[in-house]
Parts: structure tokens; sequence; C-alpha cells
């Protein structure tokens, strides 16, 4: 029996296998290779958007590295001491007020008690100095009244002394004249005469009064000489006192300088001193740095360099706190290039200079910058990009 013939759908599907086949195979070769091809030039073209859009470090920003430093205070004592109490190392941490050493020596403080001792004698002095002089005053003003009132009288009655005196001198002439004419008798006349005689006399004692009373007047006056003489001892021992007081409040000050506390909040960088030690004014007790105030000194290279000015807005980071950029802005440009401070092995190296800048910290939350880290910073050039991680 003749075979018989296939279906026409049957022929069709058989003859379309091949057909399938090859083109399975070639968008396994041919478009794998395209879709590769696109997607490279997908990823190359947001690279080179990115390329055109990104900031131009070179221009924009200008990054140096260098170590946080601070502003040093140095403690020094005002007198020599013997160190009795120190609670404080290097590397503590203190606060404004805190206690860092406590001095002492008996010889200050004996004359410290010396100053006081004199203070309260020479007040004493002083309290009866002017006891003296009130009293003394009382005295040369009670004798000059005195002394007036009786010149005053003796004056009074030598002008009595003169009017009693013409009277009888009258009387004795016009009895005489009478007496003579012998209206009266020569007894009476004489009497008269005598009695005229007697006036002068008193005259000439009243005078005598008045001399008297002015030279007492005049020694009462005296007495204003010892009252000057007084006041000016009175005037030296005010002022022996007002010396007394101000070298007490220099031995007071001095003993108060012998308990020292810390000006600031900060850190203790360097302790020299040890307990039981006698200290100098000279000595070093203590170099301390504030928290609030540190920089990082950062050096920026030669050609660099003037691109970089004062005020400029800047951030920094530090190997301690990595995702934590801290706010600063340049206070200070050297004028001066320097060799690169660091150990380096090559002479390519070894002959770069570079420029000191200090990056000042806006802020020190926490306090947790401390001086001696390294750090980055990056100097933003040009106002609104944003900034970025230098590593």
């Amino acid at each position: 029996m003749a075979d018989e013939p296939s279906p026409p759908d049957e022929q069709s599907k058989s003859s379309n296998e091949p057909s399938r086949s090859a083109a399975l195979r070639w968008l396994r070769t041919r478009g794998g290779r395209i879709t590769v091809v696109v997607l490279v030039l997908a990823i190359a073209g947001g690279v080179g958007v990115y390329e055109l859009l990104k900031p131009d470090l070179s221009k924009d920003f200008v990054v140096a590295s260098g170590r946080i430093e601070g502003r040093i205070t140095d403690i020094l004592p005002k007198v020599s001491a013997w160190v009795v109490e120190l609670p404080k190392d290097e590397g503590d941490a203190v606060r404004q007020g805190e206690l860092l050493v406590r001095l002492d020596d008996q010889e200050l403080r004996a004359r410290r008690d010396a100053g006081a001792a004199a203070v309260e004698s020479t007040n004493s002095r002083l309290a009866a100095q002017r006891w003296n002089l009130d009293v003394t005053t009382s005295e040369v003003t009670a004798n000059i009244q005195v002394a007036q009132a009786d010149l005053v009288a003796a004056r009074a009655a030598l002008e009595r002394a003169k009017a009693s005196a013409i009277k009888a001198k009258r009387d004795a002439n016009r009895y005489t004249e009478l007496a003579k004419q012998h209206y009266v008798a020569e007894t009476l006349a004489e009497t008269q005469r005598l009695n005229a005689l007697v006036a002068d006399r008193a005259v000439v004692e009243a005078a005598a009064a008045v001399d008297r009373a002015q030279r007492q007047l005049t020694l009462a006056h005296l007495g204003e000489n010892r009252l000057d003489v007084l006041r000016a001892q009175v005037v030296a021992l005010e002022r022996d006192l007002d010396q007394a007081r101000k070298n007490l409040a220099q031995q007071e000050e001095i003993i108060q300088s012998l308990t020292i506390t810390s000006p600031l909040d900060g850190v203790v960088l360097t302790r020299p001193v040890e307990l039981g030690e006698r200290v100098n004014p000279q000595s070093m007790l203590f170099t301390l740095v504030s928290l609030q105030r540190l920089y990082l000194k950062a050096y920026v290279p030669e050609p660099l360099i003037g691109k970089v000015a004062l005020g400029q807005k800047a951030q920094v980071w530090v190997d301690a706190y990595p995702d934590r950029p801290f706010a600063a802005r340049v206070s200070r440009v050297s004028q001066q290039a320097e060799f690169t401070p660091k150990n380096v092995e090559t002479r390519a190296e070894r002959v770069k200079q570079v420029f000191g800048v200090e990056l000042w910290f806006d802020d020190n939350p926490g306090g947790v910058l401390k001086p001696g880290m390294p750090g980055d910073g990056v100097i933003r050039i040009r106002e609104g990009l944003p900034w970025f991680r230098p590593w």
C-alpha cells in the first residue's frame, strides 16, 4: 500500500522547525551582543552625564590635611610655694573654676598675719590720736574763748579806769582852786589830789591787765599750732593705715593665689610638677587648651594657596567620626611658605612647599574634638556646591 501524504498543517509545521531554531541561535548570539552593547552605552552615558554635572574638585574645593590644635593657656604661680594638692593630670578634662593645684607656704601666711596685726595696731593708734585731737581741739577752743573774754573785760576795765582818772584829775584841779580861794578846806583838796593819783595808778594796772589778757590770748592761739601738729599726725596715721591695708590686701591676694583653678573648659596638655615640689613664679604648672577654641592646622600646597581666603567656609572630617563633618571657616592663612611638616623619603616630597591654614571650628558639641586628632578639611571655593567627604 502506497504511503499517504501528510496533512498540510503538519507539513508546514515540519518545514518551519529549521527556521525557528535558526532564529533562536541568532538571538542567543547577535541579539545578546546588542543587549550588552546597549547596557554598556547606557552606563557610559550616565557616567558622562555625571561627569558633566559633578563639581570640579580642582576648581571648586581645596582639600588639606593636618591636626587639630588649640589656643594654649599657661598656668604659672605668682609666688614660691609648696605643692600640697594636685588633683589633675595630663589628659584630664577640666571645667572652668575647677581646682588644678593647691599651694601653701607658712612664711606667706606669717606675712599675712603680720599684715593683719599691723592694720589693727595702726587703726588703734589712729583712733587714739583722733580722740586726742578732738579733746585738744575742745581745750584750745575753750582757752581761746576764755582769753578773748578776759581781754574784752580787761579792755573795758582799762576804759573805766581812764574815765575815773580823768574825773579824779578834774576834781583834784577844781578842789585845789577852791582851796586856794578858801572855799573848801585844804584837806579836802589834798584828798582829791590823792584820789587822782589812785585813779592814775588804776589806769596803769588796768593797762597791765590788758597786756596780760593779750598774752593769754596769744598763748591760747599757740594751741592751734599744737592742733596742726596733731592733725598732721592723724593724716600720717591714716596714710599708714591705708598702706597697711594695701599690704594686707596684697598678702591676702597672694594667699588666695595659692589655690589655682582652671580659667576655662578644656584639657590638661602638660603637668610638669609633682606633689610635694616647691615651685617658683617662673615654674610651669599646667598647659591647658580650650575645647571651644580649636582649629585644624592644615597645609595647602603652594599652587592652591591663591584660592584660599579668610572667611571661606569649610568642613572637617576626623578619623574618630568618619560620618560626621564639623563646620569650620578659614581664620588664618600663613603669609610664608614652609616645607611639608612630615617625614618623607623622596626628594620630590622634601622640597614641596606648603602654606599653613587654620580652619576654626564653629562649635565642638560635647567636646568630642580633641587636640592632636588628625583631620581632613575641605574648603569650598564656590558657594552653593554640595559638600563631600575627602576620602
